[in-house]
């Protein structure tokens, strides 16, 4: 389809258009469905089209309306576009090829469709509401109509009413605020989904002592196959100094893994170092590091894909079990408005469980997936070929299920004690001293240019995990590399997390059309930041903790995920975009790094589906996209942003379907 919006004199560029299409083709048979009488569209006809009704009949993607040839328009049509459907054949010296479904739409006002009572009666009509289309002048209206899967009007309850026939379901939404579907740019479902049946500490602030007794209750109260090992997960890793003696005294019997809530630290007992094979002679794997002793003996800590080593010890679950793990945090998250997720790192055991969902019918959520490059299994040569083949082989659905996005990790985590997050300038030591760590690059500058540009090159989304200033900067130079040997792209290639940027990188963002993915529920003074950021990095960059305002207004476009592990409450993440506070009463987060509810809810919504490449189909309530919609218990857009992350979700519908009704009171 072509859009064009001609307010004044359309005929020279309408005629401009059907000449277009003709200088390619033959048209053997064109369609009329237009406000304009047929004299004056023949007079603005090239002579080598037919002037007659052809016998094809048309869909109106923007407005969803059917007709046959012959049909005399409806007053409706006053405002709809013209619209050719056009068979044509192209000649060649040895064959015709048949091209059936051409379309052009030339919309010769600048108002929207509207609604007419000889229109189809719509499937679903809300009334009398507050609905937040987060269209492109973020239009507030009263109504919208749905048909089968698709949004057909927004406007008036007036207009819209028009659509109420006798089958109609009619929500009277008495005021209440109705957005798009909370799209997560960045989250972890199918890793993290087996987490709800292990040994949960939900990121608590914990000692040593207090650990063990969390895991002594846990063992208590589900302890499991005596023989399968014993998980521990969403640990606060801020000061948690664990020996091989703490870890064994919790579990000495059975292989043990304990993992921080970031999932970049964890721990291992004697146990479970010994069932992965990890002795003094292991040696670090590339982005990875083993915490040893004096003598080379390793300790049980683990950062980052040393993790990986160990993990790939453990048994491999059913997929059956962790499609329905799955299946439970998907309910919980449509009872949160999600409706679309940008998994951050998948492989073919992840998409497995996706599929298996997706097979039996139970998928209730957009999935797009990005491709992890492993740096210690997948030399970097053969990474954007292994990418393409994981993309033709993932193409599941291009509506529900797809993996055609790749996954780069370019540091850690910035806090004490793992500071693995590549720094511009030195840790400090606990004093304010600069130390000689800068944090690890996992990968050389020059690798890192040509695997950016090659995975550019192939139409992949780039996603990258940069933590700090160094990794954002090394991300950065290797897109203006990749721009400078492929051209412009339209990839939507994106960094995430960003927790430290220097200044000067923030106008490359919009320069270099990199989309800044940002977690900010993060943003505020947790334990995570007074006690294991801001000692370590001192005041001066301290400024620059989660910059969303500084990227804003340097013209970046900023998409909201939520990095769930942790949680995935996007409206937790709104209220501290907004408020950069743990609560009322509480000193914030640099607030002059804060942005507006309109900002947050547009990166969570309209936004992030331009990140995922899903803009034309969800992320606003417009005519012609799907039926991805929630409705709230508050107007956030009104309340004490303080109050925000109470918000209920009453009702979540993916594509024109109710996916989720809150319990009625």
């Amino acid at each position: 389809m072509l859009n064009f919006r001609l307010a004044r004199d359309p005929f020279p560029k309408f005629q401009a258009l059907l000449c277009n299409i003709t200088s390619h083709s033959k048209v053997v048979g064109v369609l009329y469905w237009s406000p304009i009488p047929l004299q004056g569209v023949y007079s603005a006809m090239p002579a080598s089209l037919p002037k007659n009704h052809s016998t094809f009949s048309c869909c109106l993607q923007e407005s969803n309306l059917r007709s046959a040839a012959g049909r005399k328009p409806s007053r409706a049509l006053a405002l709809l576009p013209v619209v050719l459907l056009a068979a044509t054949t192209l000649s060649t010296q040895q064959h015709r090829i048949q091209l059936d479904d051409l379309a052009k739409v030339a919309t010769l006002s600048d108002a929207d469709p509207v609604a007419s009572a000889a229109d189809p009666p719509a499937d679903l009509v809300l009334l009398h509401g507050k609905i937040h289309t987060e269209d492109p002048k973020r239009n507030v209206v009263q109504a919208m109509a749905v048909r089968g899967n698709t949004i057909i009007a927004v406007g008036t309850d007036q207009t819209v009413s028009i659509l109420v026939g006798p089958h109609t379901r009619t929500i009277d939404l008495r005021g209440q605020v109705v957005l798009p579907g909370i799209i997560d740019a960045h989250i972890h479902p199918a890793r993290s989904a087996p987490d709800l049946d292990k040994c949960n500490l939900h990121g608590d602030s914990i000692s040593a002592t207090e650990l063990r007794a969390r895991a002594a209750k846990c063992l208590k109260e589900n302890s499991g196959d005596a023989k399968s090992w014993f998980e521990v997960v969403q640990v606060d890793a801020v000061g948690l100094l664990l020996t091989l003696d703490d870890l064994d005294s919790i579990q000495s019997d059975r292989p043990m893994l304990i993992v921080s809530s970031g999932s970049h630290r964890a721990w291992a007992n004697s146990a479970a170092l010994k069932a992965a094979d990890v002795t003094a002679a292991t040696k670090d794997p590339i982005g990875g590091h083993f915490g040893r002793d004096t003598n080379g003996i390793p300790t049980g800590t683990l950062d980052d894909n040393a993790i990986d080593i160990v993990t790939k010890a453990m048994p491999k679950p059913d997929v059956d079990l962790n499609a329905a793990q799955l299946d439970r945090a998907f309910t919980a998250m449509r009872a949160r408005g999600i409706t679309s997720v940008q998994d951050a790192g998948v492989d073919d055991r992840l998409m497995q469980v996706y599929k298996r969902l997706y097979d039996t019918h139970r998928l209730n959520m957009r999935v797009r997936g990005s491709y992890v490059f492993d740096k210690a299994v997948i030399p970097a040569k053969a990474f954007v070929p292994q990418a393409i083949e994981f993309r033709k082989k993932w193409a599941i659905d291009p509506y529900f299920l797809r993996a055609d996005a790749v996954k780069i990790f370019l540091d850690g985590v910035i806090e004490y004690p793992t500071q693995t997050a590549a720094l511009l300038d030195p840790y400090l030591d606990a004093a304010g001293r600069p130390t000689d760590n800068r944090g690890p690059s996992y990968l050389p500058q020059d690798t890192l240019n040509h695997l950016i540009a090659e995975a550019d090159a192939a139409g992949f989304t780039i996603h990258i995990h940069a933590i700090g200033d160094r990794a954002v900067r090394s991300a950065l130079d290797a897109f203006a590399y990749s721009r400078k040997v492929n051209g412009p792209s339209d990839n939507r290639d994106q960094i995430a997390h960003l927790e430290l940027v220097d200044p000067a990188d923030f106008p490359r963002f919009k320069a270099l059309a990199v989309i800044a993915n940002l977690q900010l529920d993060w943003a505020e003074r947790d334990d995570w930041i007074v006690k294991g950021t801001l000692p370590y990095i001192g005041p001066d960059r301290a400024r620059y903790l989660y910059p969303a305002r500084s990227l804003r207004n340097a013209g970046a476009l900023i998409a909201g995920g939520t990095d769930w592990g942790y949680s995935f409450d996007a409206f937790a993440a709104m209220e501290h975009a907004i408020t950069r506070s743990e609560g009322r009463g509480k000193e914030p987060l640099f607030p002059e790094q804060s942005i507006g509810i309109e900002d947050i809810v547009a990166a969570h919504t309209i936004n992030a589906a331009y990140a995922l490449k899903q803009e034309r189909i969800t992320g606003s309530l417009e005519a012609g996209k799907r039926g991805d919609f929630i409705l709230l218990d508050r107007d956030i857009f009104a309340i004490d942003p303080f109050d925000i992350h109470d918000t209920k979700v009453l009702a979540t519908y993916l594509d024109g379907r109710e996916v989720y009704a809150a319990a009625a009171k």
